[in-house]
């Protein structure tokens, strides 16, 4: 080997330290398995321990949720207070702490949710209550000049009526929210946190014992207390050893559980638990075990590991683990140089269709999805595996996914408004969760999710599309979301169609705002089925 060689070499040994180093883009994902009651010896088993930690971990959680939160005083200075006093590690103290901080947090951006969610609805419901009364007030002058005795006056006394009743639920509504509206705001100014340790559903169980199947108190108060020491959180750090010093999962897939100083005597130091595997996730959970080298900011080369944080928790079938670690982001293998594939979301299916890079569709179909009388898991469930499939044929053809991106808690505030049919149709679907998976789901895959405007969509797809390609009225919209996504000019709207447009239409405005006025007026003059039927035969 000449010196030129040994040189590159000797690079070339070195270069997979700096790919470790720097791993690029990474995402947490969790992975869950069941664990393995075994006994300690005659007398203990790891069940009785766990339990007995997690109802030692809630009540610490519940100690420092008082001092911080409710006296004030600053975590950090807590932890060497509560380890000396309660036997616990430091990194025991810093578990509880962030599960708590977590709690709080979300309690804190849920309130802000609800605040501008409460808002929009106030305004919304004033908005209407301002125009049912300018009705009311009109058809009141018109009774006065109707004689009492004809039919259209007893007609036009019953419409009166029932105005100032749904005028009168209305108003009883407003209050309602308004005072909510004003009890949060309040919590949030004197910065209140409404956290109930084993939930406000519950606790409030305990008032209604026979409703919720309960002989008496002390049944009740076994389920609050297992509720509330259901599960504790074991965090992981980089430099420790296999990502977690007080949970170790090592190279046998043993995991080492790290016993409060407290439960030594009765347990030992540490509790094993041998032959522990996941079902999904074990290669990410074994690339976690293998350690990789590093420099420090002293510039010092330190060993490091991929940080696995655990959750230990408790359902009716024993304990579980939940296991959050990193896991590299792949990268994208799609593109829009050959096409893109266009999702219309639906309440019951998912809506495809694959285009050219000219906006031509190729291909057009449809994944149900079963979501009425179902559980929220089971819908999840579902939904997952749907967005798997299209995942899968985007991979194939090497195309980016357009999908809407949509605002659904605007719509979920006119529910009241828009008929039992559209209200059952959003309440029931998981638009949250679609994007949710979406996102991560594509991230996994290493496929580009492109989010677009979904203006007319499903009315430029049903009067411009869907005749002259033969697709249907969602595979339409669908091809529409999936041209959208090459920022295409706003198409024409089409003048010489069977159905009636408007009369006062100025075709020299620009096109958004035509088919802003043609989809107001389809939507009075006609029924979606209607619509769709008259336009099938518009060829």
């Amino acid at each position: 080997m000449g010196k030129r060689d040994s040189i590159l070499f000797g690079w070339i040994c070195l270069f997979p330290i700096f790919i470790k180093i720097e791993r690029g883009k990474e995402m947490l994902q969790t992975y869950q398995t069941k664990l393995s009651n075994i006994f300690l010896n005659t007398e203990w088993t790891t069940d009785m321990y766990l339990e007995e930690y997690g109802k030692f971990f809630g009540i610490l959680e519940r100690k420092l949720f008082v001092q911080t939160h409710i006296q004030g005083i600053p975590s950090y200075s807590l932890k060497k207070t509560f380890s000396k006093r309660y036997g616990i590690t430091a990194r025991q103290f810093n578990s509880i702490r962030m599960q708590l901080d977590g709690k709080v947090s979300s309690i804190f951006e849920k309130r802000k949710l609800e605040i501008q969610e409460l808002k929009a609805k106030t305004a919304y419901l004033q908005n209407i209550i301002g125009k049912k009364t300018s009705q009311k007030e009109l058809l009141y002058k018109k009774l006065l000049q109707i004689s009492q005795t004809s039919t259209i006056f007893l007609k036009q006394r019953k419409n009166y009526q029932n105005l100032k009743l749904y005028l009168h639920q209305k108003k009883r509504r407003l209050r309602n929210l308004l005072q909510k509206l004003d009890k949060l705001k309040f919590n949030e100014a004197n910065k209140k946190i409404p956290l109930c340790f084993g939930s406000k559903q519950l606790f409030h169980k305990q008032f209604h014992l026979e409703e919720n199947k309960y002989t008496d108190h002390r049944q009740w108060r076994e389920d609050w207390i297992a509720a509330r020491s259901s599960q504790f959180l074991v965090i992981g750090s980089m430099d420790e050893t296999f990502g977690n010093q007080t949970a170790t999962y090592n190279l046998q897939n043993s995991l080492r559980l790290r016993v409060a100083d407290h439960s030594i005597p009765k347990y030992g130091k540490y509790i094993t638990f041998p032959e522990v595997k996941f079902p999904y996730g074990q290669e990410m959970m074994d690339r976690a075990k293998v350690s990789y080298m590093g420099v420090t900011r002293a510039g010092k080369h330190q060993k490091y590991y991929i940080a696995i944080t655990y959750r230990f928790l408790k359902q009716k079938k024993g304990w579980y683990l939940n296991a959050t670690v990193e896991r590299n982001i792949p990268k994208v293998g799609t593109s829009n140089l050959n096409g893109l594939i266009g999702i219309d979301v639906n309440a019951g299916f998912l809506s495809m269709c694959e285009i050219d890079r000219f906006g031509n569709p190729i291909k057009s179909w449809r994944i149900n999805v079963p979501m009425y009388s179902r559980q929220t898991e089971q819908v999840k469930a579902s939904l997952s595996d749907a967005i798997k499939r299209i995942l899968g044929y985007a991979v194939f053809v090497q195309k980016d996914v357009v999908i809407e991106k949509l605002d659904f808690s605007k719509k979920k505030i006119q529910l009241r408004e828009s008929g039992r049919k559209y209200a059952r149709m959003l309440s029931g679907f998981a638009y949250s969760s679609f994007n949710q998976l979406m996102e991560s789901k594509g991230k996994k895959e290493g496929v580009r999710i492109r989010k677009i405007n979904p203006a007319f969509t499903s009315q430029i797809g049903q009067m411009k599309f869907m005749a002259r390609y033969g697709l249907s009225s969602h595979g339409s919209a669908a091809c529409m979301i999936a041209r959208r996504g090459y920022y295409f000019r706003m198409e024409t709207p089409k003048y010489d169609t069977v159905l009636s447009l408007p009369k006062r239409f100025d075709k020299e405005k620009s096109n958004t705002s035509n088919w802003r006025t043609i989809t107001k007026h389809l939507k009075k003059e006609y029924t979606f089925q209607d619509k769709i039927e008259l336009l099938k035969a518009d060829i």
